[in-house]
């Protein structure tokens, strides 16, 4: 259930980058009297994928500080670590970068996308198109991956919990 709020949540976070990328690509075609310039498309496309940058360090906050998600928070759970501590920078940005499915979302698939071309039209390197193309692609799979990952473990533990040693707990 926490996956499904947080979903909406993201939804509402891209649905704000896409109104302000479209809003300035308007503004740049004067409200449709002139076509825009060729760099009003990338602005847009800039802004567009800068939605996943920004829903990590929205989420690492969050589970910096209150150990939840807005999901989590609605499903009255949280995120500590195995000795029940809450996670420090390193340990919520490890937790978010092995697969979790808040950062490599079926939602994130088109900016992480635009990542790889920006990345690959910046270095126009094979290894950074691989890469970024790579991560767009997890998006599709990370939440299959947790979800296997938490139906085969007795603590209900998906990848990026066992891998950086985190458990999700009940608030009492």
């Amino acid at each position: 259930m926490a996956f499904i709020f947080d979903t909406i949540i993201l939804l509402a976070f891209a649905s704000v980058f896409a109104v302000v990328a479209l809003f300035q690509f308007l503004v740049q075609s004067n409200f449709g009297e002139d076509d825009p310039p060729d760099s009003s498309y990338y602005l847009a496309l800039g802004i567009i994928a800068a939605v996943v940058p920004f829903w990590l360090v929205f989420n690492l906050w969050l589970q910096m500080w209150r150990g939840q998600s807005v999901g989590k928070y609605i499903v009255g759970i949280r995120v500590a670590r195995s000795d029940g501590g809450r996670l420090n920078l390193f340990g919520a940005l490890w937790r978010m970068l092995t697969l979790n499915p808040l950062l490599f979302h079926p939602i994130l698939m088109f900016p992480w996308a635009l990542l790889a071309i920006f990345g690959t039209m910046l270095t126009q390197n094979l290894i950074v198109l691989i890469v970024t193309v790579t991560l767009a692609l997890l998006s599709l799979l990370a939440p299959l991956i947790a979800l296997v990952a938490v139906s085969g473990d007795k603590q209900r533990r998906a990848l990026h919990d066992r891998l950086a040693g985190t458990l999700v707990v009940h608030m009492s």
